[in-house]
């Protein structure tokens, strides 16, 4: 364990460079501060910040929580002009589904009127107030294409038409559930249509009778010429889903049999080909813009040569606000998601503060905005970095610990696929803990949170969750974390008041420190394994 007092120095290696935690580091750990950590919680989660949804005069308070403590802490600007904020447009896209039309056309002239709202569920596109456009369909698949493993894309073009695709992965495929969960996702299903030169896709529901929304939310640049978000692409015009017995009727003519053809997708057999029919669809949006702020600190670094280098915190300062009343309670406060991350990254400051001397690589600790609508304020912030890009070279996401057992293991989402994992590893070492891989991979959870935004930029990135270690080995802690989120998560039961253990978020911050001080007094620079998918 670090924290009994031993004066014994504590290494790293991390290729030929040991890093030696000083007196003063351990020092520094030992006196991170629980009280400290529920004293943030309690503020940021009060009714009075109103589940902070940006927009909102709650998330504002929040934003201004932040800076005063960034000040007080000692951190330096590393926002906008000077400040410690960074501007994020918000801009909230919605179709009028009553003046949207869609259209299937055969080869024959026969037309066949979707009902939009029910036959298809048409995503807004954010950069244009109209859509009207007619192309002809090609079923893809499940819509991937995995270098050296699988590709629906093989043999077919896809150049001025939309693709329909299939939810999910096909089963027959084994892949890390990181890249299970990547793609799987609709955005970077989006990405790999529009690579191929399509104009739209159509993602068939899993289960019948789903519905969808008419709305996305996306983070714009200033110029609002390009969108952010996980549901949209600036290179597609027509992004939908349809439920399944549409799908059926696109087969029809085609000599297809769907059965036949789920059955071998199933099998990680590829089975795509153009259908027989056309889709014309035309909508309008409406667009409403709000403006909302990530916030930016710096821990100068105090290498010559490194210091111009950043490693990245995270952790995002939204909730989702006032919402449907439950006992009475319509403020969804948000003390675990995300109060609890906050306040773990302002301990980590402090704790870089308190030991006296600058860290080699100059740290940047971040609150994000809009994760909660769709990772936007970090996707913005990972695209558009108030810090040369090339110069970030990693970043330590904390989201929603879950800090409600004793920490003795961890599943840090994303370490496998770079050299993050040995840092982990240091750090997890020097506490005790046993690292695990995603105890949960169904939940896809690497794709859920912000630090997916900076691999999705090149840079590599983790998130720290629990594992499934228990002080008493009959205890099932997948089960009870599960129970657990189902009652709370996104409730507004989110409370202070709602089982946090201290203990475990001092842990937490200790480990979090450890790992980004590793990397930022290795010299090498973080690199993605070879050959890995992320790092291509």
């Amino acid at each position: 364990m670090l924290l009994a007092g031993s004066l014994c120095l504590l290494y790293i290696q991390a290729s030929s460079q040991n890093i030696v935690l000083t007196k003063s580091t351990r020092q520094a750990l030992e006196q991170v501060d629980s009280n400290a950590i529920r004293r943030d919680i309690t503020y940021l989660a009060d009714d009075r910040l109103k589940g902070r949804l940006p927009g909102e005069p709650g998330y504002q308070m929040a934003v201004d929580y932040v800076v005063d403590q960034y000040k007080q802490i000692g951190l330096l600007p590393a926002g906008e002009n000077g400040g410690y904020t960074q501007k994020v447009i918000l801009r909230k896209a919605t179709i009028d589904n009553s003046s949207a039309i869609a259209v299937l056309k055969d080869g024959t002239g026969n037309a066949d009127s979707l009902v939009v709202g029910k036959d298809i569920f048409i995503l807004p596109n954010a950069l244009r107030a109209s859509v009207n456009t007619e192309a002809g369909l090609v079923f893809a698949g499940y819509g991937l294409d995995i270098p050296g493993k699988y590709s629906d894309y093989q043999g077919i073009d896809v150049k001025g038409k939309i693709v329909v695709v299939l939810a999910g992965t096909p089963s027959g495929i084994t892949l890390p559930s990181t890249l299970t969960a990547h793609f799987s996702n609709l955005g970077s299903k989006l990405s790999i249509a529009a690579s191929k030169g399509a104009i739209g896709l159509l993602a068939v529901q899993q289960a019948p009778g789903g519905g969808g929304s008419n709305t996305i939310t996306v983070a714009m640049d200033p110029e609002k010429t390009t969108a952010y978000s996980r549901v949209s692409n600036n290179n597609l015009l027509a992004v939908g889903r349809i439920p399944h017995e549409v799908l059926q009727r696109m087969f029809m003519n085609t000599g297809k049999n769907l059965v036949q053809t789920s059955a071998d997708l199933a099998g990680s057999k590829a089975s795509s080909f153009p259908l027989t029919s056309r889709l014309m669809i035309r909508y309008s949006n409406s667009f409403r813009d709000i403006e909302s702020y990530n916030v930016i600190g710096r821990i100068e670094g105090g290498d010559a040569r490194l210091a111009a280098e950043y490693v990245v915190h995270t952790a995002h300062l939204d909730h989702v606000g006032v919402g449907k009343p439950v006992n009475g309670d319509s403020i969804y406060n948000g003390a675990h998601d995300n109060a609890s991350g906050v306040a773990s990254l302002l301990e980590i400051a402090r704790t870089y503060k308190r030991i006296g001397s600058k860290p080699r690589r100059s740290v940047l600790i971040i609150m994000v905005t809009g994760e909660e609508m769709g990772l936007l304020g970090s996707s913005y912030f990972a695209s558009h970095p108030t810090v040369p890009k090339e110069k970030i070279v990693a970043d330590v996401n904390t989201d929603m610990p879950t800090l409600i057992f004793p920490l003795l293991s961890i599943a840090p989402l994303g370490a496998a696929h770079s050299s993050l994992e040995k840092n982990v590893a240091f750090a997890a070492r020097q506490l005790g803990i046993e690292v695990q891989e995603d105890p949960m991979p169904e939940e896809v959870r690497f794709i859920r949170s912000d630090q997916y935004s900076f691999v999705l930029e090149g840079v590599p990135a983790l998130h720290v969750k629990y594992g499934t270690k228990a002080s008493d080995p009959s205890i099932d802690l997948v089960k009870l974390t599960k129970e657990w989120r189902d009652k709370n998560y996104h409730k507004p039961s989110d409370e202070i008041t709602n089982s946090f253990d201290y203990s475990a978020a001092r842990k937490y911050v200790q480990l979090n420190f450890l790992i980004s001080y590793s990397v930022a007094q290795t010299t090498d620079r973080p690199a993605w394994n070879k050959g890995d998918f992320f790092g291509r």
